[in-house]
Parts: C-alpha cells; structure tokens; sequence
C-alpha cells in the first residue's frame, strides 16, 4: 500500500543565527531551523559519549503576529510626584537543554573541554539552568560556567537554548523577517545571505525526516551550501531504505524550494501536517526549542491509496 506524499517543513528557531534575535546571545559566540544539516563532530561533548528566504511568499500565519503599540509621549512637571520603580524585579534568563536524545545526558565538567573530569550531568529537556560567567572557547566550542540545583560546573553552550515563552516567541516580528530572509536566500541561491543567518559555532541543522540523522552545517560549510559539491550522509529515503547521501544543493534545496518557497500555511509551535500513516512528530531533543512549521498541501489529500 502506498500513501500520497505528504510534504511538509519545519523551521526550528532555535539553534541558529535566525535564533540569535529571540533565543539566548550569552556568552556564546556569534549564530535552523529544522529543514527536514555535517554529523555532530565527534569531539563534541553531548553527554554519555564523547562524542540549519525569496521575497515573502503569502503565508497563513496562525496566530496573527501581535502588532505593538506605540508608547505616547507625556511631557512631566517638575512638580510631578516621581513614580517609584516596580518592585517586582526583571526575570532572571535562564536556559534549558536541548538536542540531548532521551537515552542521553550532558555532561558538567570541571572545567572548559572533554579534557576535564565529569562533575555531574543534565538530563535532557531540564530547565532552569543559569549561566554564571564569561564562556571559553575550545576546539571549536564554546563552553560556558552554569548551575542548575546542585550541579555546578561547565557545559558545551551548544546544548544551551534560552527560555522564552511561547507567546511572547510567537508574537515576535523579528522572527518572521528572519524566515523572510531565509526564503529570500533559497530562492536567490544567494551563498552569503544564508550564511549571514547562520551561526558560525552553533550552525544549521537539517534533518530530512525526524528520524533521520542530524546533520549540522556550521563553520566554513556555510560558505558555498548552494553551490558546493560536499556531499553528506542524510540518512535514508522514506519508503525504499535506500541511502540518502548528497550535496546540500542537489539533495536539501529542491526541498526548499518545493516545500518551502510554496507553502501556504504557517504555524507557530505547532506541527502542520497532512494525511499520512506514519507519526508526525519533533525530532528527541528538540521540545526545548520554540519553532515555526511550514506546510504545502500535497495535489491531493483525499486519501490513501
């Protein structure tokens, strides 16, 4: 039995420069979005092992952007009585961990590095991590000082993504035009602007299916994804098992193009999806990340077949 092709999109905010406006800047150093990205390279530290916009298409954003209004200046006498700073004080930003798999941990170091001694560990998708310093960058990574409870020590800022609500996420203009940018970038092939919205360290990644391997493009990957040669391994292809390996631009921008530059519906924090037999869900380690979905209805929805 064969199911109609349901084509669908995510747009991870999350771990991206197209993040950088709305997710965590800490200390982290200069940068998604889920399109169903190179491997985690193996010297990362995700815990138990040592181990990614043409001009605006018409979208159906669901909820409506919140427009802000205005504040009206007010002139003030110097007789006016000074009204006292509220006294309820701003929250602090904290960070919860994200793109750890459920049979996974990150570990607390002692110190920056894999080099330094396991302290203790985080278990994915925990909140209320807070940041206590300046971050040090080694091979490659930025690590950074962090407590959550009792645990106390130094973690890949990676794995790090700022807590922000939902609404307040949804309500952000400085996202869409983030997604406007990229679509201007897909559908010029413009090499520079997609890197621009890439964060160099923390980078791109894509997945062509949630259960699909993570690759992450980061670094001077992000240089030439539309015209480069490089070829990944972005696993297999649905429904034949066949290996799915390629060049971003001949495997992922056909995607983009078809899914992305053509969708007509868009939701935040919430998956769009069509008719189709098999689950329809966010990758492990990735309900840390607030997102937008992106849908094009196949030709046909009437059924199965």
């Amino acid at each position: 039995m064969n199911r109609k092709q349901m084509k669908w999109l995510f747009v991870l905010v999350g771990a991206l420069v197209l993040l950088a406006a709305c997710q965590a800047e800490t200390e982290l150093p200069p940068a998604t979005l889920l399109i169903p990205t190179s491997i985690v390279p193996a010297n990362v530290d995700t815990g138990g092992g040592q181990s990614t916009l043409p001009a605006p298409v018409t979208l159906t954003p669901v909820p409506t952007t919140i427009a802000e209004t205005q504040p009206t200046a007010t002139a003030v006498s110097a007789t006016t009585t000074p009204i006292p700073p509220s006294s309820t004080p701003a929250a602090a930003t904290t960070y919860r961990i994200a793109f750890v798999e459920d049979n996974d941990v990150l570990n607390v170091r002692s110190g920056a590095g894999v080099a330094n001694g396991i302290v203790g560990e985080l278990a994915p998708g925990v909140a209320g991590v807070s940041i206590t310093g300046n971050g040090d960058l080694v091979s490659g990574s930025t690590w950074v000082p962090v407590t959550n409870g009792k645990v106390t020590g130094w973690v890949n800022g990676r794995f790090l993504t700022e807590v922000i609500p939902s609404a307040q996420f949804c309500a952000d203009q400085a996202v869409l035009d983030l997604l406007a940018q990229l679509k201007t970038a897909v559908e010029q092939k413009d090499n520079v602007l997609l890197a621009q919205l890439i964060h160099p360290e923390r980078g791109l990644r894509i997945r062509v299916n949630w259960w699909n391997p993570e690759v992450l493009l980061n670094g001077d990957a992000r240089a030439t994804l539309f015209t480069g040669s490089t070829s990944y391994d972005w696993g297999v292809h649905d429904g034949s098992g066949e290996p799915f390996v390629g060049s971003f631009s001949s495997e992922i921008l056909p995607m983009l193009q078809e899914d992305l530059l053509r969708a007509t519906e868009m939701r935040c924090n919430d998956i769009l999806a069509g008719p189709t037999a098999g689950f329809v869900q966010l990758p492990e380690g990735y309900d840390a990340l607030n997102y937008y979905s992106l849908y094009r209805p196949a030709a046909d929805e009437s059924g199965f077949d």
